[in-house]
């Protein structure tokens, strides 16, 4: 393909005008590794020629079209101060090419290159699905997936499975209350429906403790990992989660608590309603759109964010935002159930981007690699960075 046809069909991928045939083509084109370092090159060219913030405004819609969302994609200063702002579009475009996803690196070393990667065959590792166990009050595990039904009676309360989600029914018993664990493992997620009819979608490596009926003054609820809650409003018994060290109490709202153990903070995140986050002797009032962040010392401090990107993993998608390499590999880690070593150190920099969760440890790399970090999979489902 000569660069004349390659200028036309990016500037109509830009657009939005390619014809199927014209997509088709593009998609053939930059299916080739080979191809994307001619790709790079011309679209250099084009930014000679084109004011970035003109570059930027016609990035925009496509990064939203292309991953069918409704929502302005992450944009942050140093990405607008990257030296190279074709980058962008290069990663926009292999969008195009079926990989699924895009990310930014933002780094101060030399201009980054195409990643080369040295030659490998590992077995395919599969993103997570839904699977959990769950653990009754004596006990018993039961195993959970996303398939079939299945009934099971806890005294006067029933219990039921019904493809990938547990939920709750019955009369509350008048003992002492009993309580279940839902546990996934890494690679996993579920959902269940409380007692009460409160939602909430369990991330990977997450543990949720809750009575199989709520009874008494309050519904308290004790987390590890991460979750996020829609629940139902209830002044005179309110809704309250331990996580660790520290509480949140609502009364009717949606949210989510991520309190990973290797994670340095624990984080919550407001999404609509109200909620008190307690630890130690401090306490801070939530409105819709801030996050607390509690430290190893019990410290609160109170920020605002961008709550889509929050919950992208219960949307099915990853998004970062000047994450550095460590924090995004913990995310993949949990997910696709791997364990990752910087035998050179951790590499210096941020990353800012999107990618879905329902692609392959592979793919899911090969998006990072188109900046300047490499990496190897090895046997035992364990990831190298290269240096």
């Amino acid at each position: 393909m000569d660069q004349q046809r390659i200028h036309y069909l990016i500037n109509g991928f830009l657009e939005g005008n390619l014809s199927a045939a014209e997509k088709a083509e593009l998609d053939d084109f930059l299916k080739d590794p080979a191809n994307r370092e001619t790709f790079v090159t011309i679209v250099s060219h084009m930014t000679e020629v084109e004011e970035q913030a003109a570059f930027d405004e016609r990035l925009e819609p496509v990064l939203s079209r292309v991953l069918d969302v409704d929502r302005t994609p992450v944009t942050t200063g140093k990405i607008v101060r990257f030296r190279f702002p074709y980058w962008r579009v290069a990663a926009a475009v292999v969008l195009a090419a079926g990989i699924g996803g895009y990310v930014y690196w933002s780094h101060k070393a030399p201009t980054p290159q195409l990643a080369q990667t040295a030659p490998t065959t590992p077995a395919v590792i599969l993103p997570g699905s839904n699977k959990a166990t769950l653990i009754l009050e004596d006990g018993t595990t039961v195993a959970l997936d996303s398939t079939g039904h299945q009934t099971i009676r806890q005294g006067n309360t029933i219990v039921q499975r019904n493809n990938g989600q547990l939920s709750y029914s019955g009369q509350p018993a008048t003992v002492k209350p009993s309580y279940n664990i839902l546990a996934t493992p890494k690679g996993g997620q579920y959902q269940v429906v409380l007692p009460d009819g409160t939602k909430v979608w369990l991330n990977a490596a997450s543990r949720l403790k809750y009575p199989v009926a709520f009874t008494g003054s309050e519904r308290l609820v004790e987390l590890e990992g991460e979750a996020y809650f829609e629940t139902v409003k209830d002044a005179h018994q309110p809704f309250k989660v331990k996580a660790g060290e520290f509480e949140v109490q609502v009364l009717g709202t949606s949210f989510d608590i991520m309190a990973y153990k290797d994670e340095k903070n624990t984080h919550t995140t407001l999404i609509s309603g109200a909620v008190k986050v307690a630890s130690g002797k401090e306490s801070r009032l939530l409105r819709p759109g801030q996050q607390a962040v509690v430290n190893a010392n019990a410290d609160i401090g109170v920020n605002a964010v961008n709550t889509d990107e929050v919950i992208a993993w219960k949307n099915g998608y990853f998004s970062f935002k000047d994450a550095d390499i460590s924090a995004v590999m913990r995310q993949l880690e949990r997910w696709y159930d791997v364990t990752v070593s910087y035998p050179a150190g951790v590499p210096k920099g941020t990353f800012s981007g999107e990618m879905g969760r329902g692609l392959t440890l592979a793919e899911a790399l090969k998006i990072l690699e188109q900046t300047n970090v490499n990496f190897k999979i090895e046997e035992g489902r364990h990831i190298v960075i290269l240096p």
